[in-house]
C-alpha cells in the first residue's frame, strides 16, 4: 500500500507542478505573440478608418495576413489564426508541423478541420470580449492555443489565435501519468477493501473468540471453534491448554480418589479385623448356648436371630476386607465377549423378573485380554445389578463392546432415571450410596478392580435420560498389585 501511495503523491506534488511550468510558459509565450500582433491589427485597421460594421471580411483576412506572415518564419512551430464572426471564415498562417506546401484543396480541408476544433474556444473569446488559453486536439496530437478577441471601436470584428503543438513525450507521458494514477487509485481502493475485509475477519474471529472464552469460562470442555489463519492457531493453542487442563483435572481427581481409597482401605482392613474377633467369639457363644440351654424355651429362635445378624455382619466385613485389601488378581487369558454372556446366563431369571430387556452389540473381533475373570465378572454383575435396580419398573440395558487404540471399551447403558451431577461426582467414593440398604462399596470395589488391571471406568448420566457406564481395559497386559498399592500386606487376620 505505501508504493503506490508514494506514486501517488509524486505524480500530485512534482509532475503535476511540472505540468503546469510548461503550460505556463507556452501560455506566456503565445500571449505575446497574439498580443503582439493583435495591437498591430488593430491599429493597421484603424487607419483605414473604417466603421466596424463597414469592415469586410476580405479586408480582415488581408490585414492579418500582411500584419502576421513576417512573424511566421521566425515562430517556427506556431500557427496564427483569425476567425471572422460574420463570415465563419477563417485564416491560418504557419504550420504546426510537418511543414510543406500544400495544394488549395488540402488547405481547405486544413482549414474546415482547425475551425472544427477552435471553434468552441472562438465562440467562448467571442461571446465573453476576453482572451482564453485552451488545448485541443486528440490525446495523441494535442495542441495548446491562446485566443483573443480582436475589439475595433469597442466591438468583436474577429477572433485571433495562435497555436503550438505540444511534444508528443510530453502529453504521452502525461497520458501515461493519468493512467498511473487511475491504476494507483483503483489499487489504493482495492487495497483498502481489502484491509476492510481483512478487518472484519478479524474483528468477526475475535469475537467469535471472545464468545468461546466465555463458553469456556463456564465450561471448560466447550472448546473453541475451528478457524483459520493465525486465529485459528490461537484458538487451536487454547483448545490444547483446554484439553491439557481437562486431563490434569482428571489425573488430580484420579490421585486424589487413589489417595482417599488408600486410607479408607487401611482404615477398612483394621476395622474389620477387630470386628472379626468378636463377632467370631459371639458366633460360638451363639452355638454353645444351642447345646447348653436347648431345653430352655425360645431359645432357638434367639440363637437363630443371633446367626442372622452375625452372618449379616460376617458379609460386611468380608465386603471391607476386599476394599481394603483386594486379593491378588489370577491372570489368564480371557474374552470379554464370553465373560458377558457367562454374566448374563445367571442373572436372566433376575432381569426377566424385573423386565429388563438386554441388548447385545458385541464385536466378534476383539482379541482376547490378560485378566482377572472372577474379578471382571464381579464388575459386570454389579453394573447390571445396579441398572437392574435402577428401573424398578423395567426398562432396557444395552451393552457393547468396541475395540478402540489397543483398549477394549464395555458400555452399560440402563433406561433408568438417571444420576445427578452432584451424584454422578461421589458414585465411586467407598460408602457413598442412594440405596435405602447398601454398605456403598460396590462401585468402589469396581473401580478398584478396574484399576488394578491397567483400566479405566466411567460414568455418563443426566437425570431423567439414563445412565451409561464405560469400561476401558487393556489389550496388553497390565496388572497392578493390590495389596502394594493399599500397603496392607502386613495386616493379618
Amino acid at each position: 500500500m505505501l508504493v503506490p501511495l508514494v506514486a501517488l503523491m509524486y505524480d500530485i506534488f512534482f509532475a503535476s507542478r511540472t505540468d503546469n511550468v510548461i503550460f505556463l510558459d507556452k501560455e506566456q509565450r503565445l500571449e505575446a505573440l497574439v498580443k503582439s500582433t493583435n495591437v498591430e491589427f488593430t491599429k493597421s485597421l484603424s487607419t483605414l478608418e473604417l466603421h466596424p460594421e463597414d469592415v469586410s471580411s476580405d479586408t480582415l483576412h488581408n490585414e492579418f495576413t500582411r500584419v502576421v506572415e513576417p512573424h511566421v518564419p521566425a515562430n517556427s512551430g506556431i500557427r496564427f489564426g483569425l476567425y471572422v464572426p460574420l463570415t465563419e471564415k477563417i485564416s491560418v498562417l504557419g504550420f504546426l508541423h510537418n511543414y510543406r506546401n500544400l495544394s488549395p484543396e488540402e488547405e481547405k480541408q486544413r482549414e474546415k478541420e482547425i475551425f472544427a476544433n477552435t471553434k468552441p474556444g472562438l465562440l467562448a473569446a467571442e461571446m465573453s470580449k476576453e482572451p482564453l488559453f485552451r488545448i485541443s486536439g486528440s490525446w495523441d496530437d494535442q495542441v495548446v492555443e491562446y485566443i483573443a478577441p480582436v475589439v475595433l471601436q469597442g466591438r468583436v470584428v474577429a477572433v485571433m489565435w495562435a497555436g503550438e503543438r505540444l511534444n508528443p513525450v510530453f502529453y504521452q507521458s502525461s497520458f501515461v501519468r493519468k493512467a498511473l494514477r487511475y491504476f494507483v487509485l483503483v489499487v489504493l481502493a482495492l487495497v483498502m477493501l481489502g484491509t476492510l475485509i481483512l478487518i472484519r475477519n478479524i474483528t468477526t474471529g475475535v469475537e467469535r473468540l471472545k464468545q468461546g472464552l466465555q463458553q469456556m469460562e463456564g465450561d471448560i470442555h466447550h472448546l473453541l471453534p475451528e478457524m483459520s489463519g493465525e486465529l485459528g492457531q490461537v484458538a487451536q493453542a487454547v483448545n490444547r491448554m483446554a484439553v491439557g487442563l481437562v486431563e490434569k483435572e482428571r489425573l488430580e481427581d484420579q490421585l486424589r480418589q487413589s489417595e482417599h481409597l488408600i486410607a479408607l482401605g487401611r482404615l477398612a482392613t483394621g476395622v474389620a479385623h477387630e470386628l472379626r474377633n468378636p463377632i467370631g467369639i459371639i458366633k460360638t457363644l451363639a452355638e454353645l448356648m444351642k447345646h447348653e440351654y436347648s431345653q430352655v424355651s425360645g431359645i432357638e429362635e434367639f440363637t437363630r436371630a443371633i446367626d442372622e445378624q452375625v452372618d449379616r455382619q460376617n458379609i460386611v466385613i468380608q465386603e471391607l476386607l476386599d476394599f481394603g485389601r483386594p486379593t491378588k488378581v489370577s491372570i489368564k487369558d480371557c474374552l470379554v465377549n464370553d465373560l458377558l454372556k457367562g454374566v448374563l446366563s445367571f442373572s436372566e431369571a433376575m432381569l426377566r423378573k424385573q423386565k429388563i430387556k438386554v441388548n447385545l452389540d458385541l464385536d466378534n473381533q476383539l482379541p482376547k485380554i490378560m485378566a482377572d475373570t472372577e474379578k471382571l465378572k464381579q464388575v459386570f454383575v454389579n453394573l447390571i445389578v445396579n441398572a437392574a435396580e435402577a428401573m424398578p419398573s423395567g426398562g432396557r440395558v444395552d451393552i457393547t463392546t468396541r475395540l478402540k487404540d489397543d483398549m477394549v471399551t464395555i458400555t452399560f447403558t440402563d433406561t433408568g432415571d438417571g444420576i445427578s451431577l452432584e451424584e454422578k461426582s461421589r458414585i465411586f467414593d467407598p460408602f457413598y450410596t442412594t440405596k435405602e440398604s447398601g454398605t456403598g462399596l460396590g462401585l468402589s470395589i469396581s473401580f478398584q478392580s478396574i484399576k488394578l488391571h491397567g483400566g479405566n471406568i466411567e460414568v455418563d448420566s443426566n437425570p431423567g435420560m439414563g445412565t451409561t457406564f464405560i469400561i476401558q481395559l487393556p489389550v496388553e497386559e497390565h496388572i497392578s498389585e493390590g495389596s502394594d498399592k493399599f500397603d496392607t500386606k502386613n495386616i493379618s487376620y
